[in-house]
């Protein structure tokens, strides 16, 4: 046993009137347990994504208007109809956040959410991305075949079979959008 661990037990047994052998089996014991290791992360859990900056939100919805800037941007036309009747506070990150998950998409950082609001990943409260959540191909979709999406998820979150009002009228909301441009 190392000197400083003999010291210790012959330090403890004459203040405290210890068995001195009693504390070095004890301290062998210790010495030989296996030491714990650092929980590897599982092979299912996903690294946690980096939340967007706010000049990374800022630079991402200029783009998705065309524009230059955040001046410019606040100058386009099609911009302030697609804010009209809103109140937007953009000096803050969640105005931006809430523009770029409605014109660029779901944010990595919210991708694969769970929960009661959450379907395919997307939390439909926060973001309305009809064709993921609806699991289409917008481009080879039918009516037909986003009515049979609806309907699928309609039994699960519907009200009376116990889901949530609000999930609901979300989906008949995302289908209706769907559903005007075919």
């Amino acid at each position: 046993m190392a000197n400083a661990i003999e010291t210790k037990i012959q330090e403890l047994a004459s203040q405290h009137g210890y068995d001195e052998q009693l504390l070095r089996d004890f301290a062998e014991f210790v010495q030989s347990q296996p030491k714990p290791r650092k929980k590897k992360p599982d092979a299912d859990s996903k690294p946690k994504q980096k939340e967007l900056t706010l000049a990374e939100l800022q630079t991402a919805v200029v783009t998705a208007f065309n524009c230059s800037d955040v001046k410019d941007l606040k100058k386009n036309e099609a911009f302030k109809l697609a804010i009209a009747g809103r109140d937007f506070n953009l000096r803050k990150k969640e105005g931006w956040l809430v523009l770029y998950r409605e014109w660029v998409g779901v944010p990595d950082n919210e991708r694969h959410e769970e929960g009661p609001t959450c379907i395919n990943g997307v939390d439909v409260l926060k973001n309305f991305r009809p064709w993921h959540v609806f699991s289409l191909d917008p481009k080879e979709a039918s009516s037909d075949d986003i009515n049979t999406a609806f309907r699928r998820l309609a039994k699960q979150h519907h009200p009376d079979q116990g889901g949530n009002r609000e999930v609901f009228e979300r989906l008949q909301k995302m289908r209706d959008s769907l559903l005007a441009f075919r």
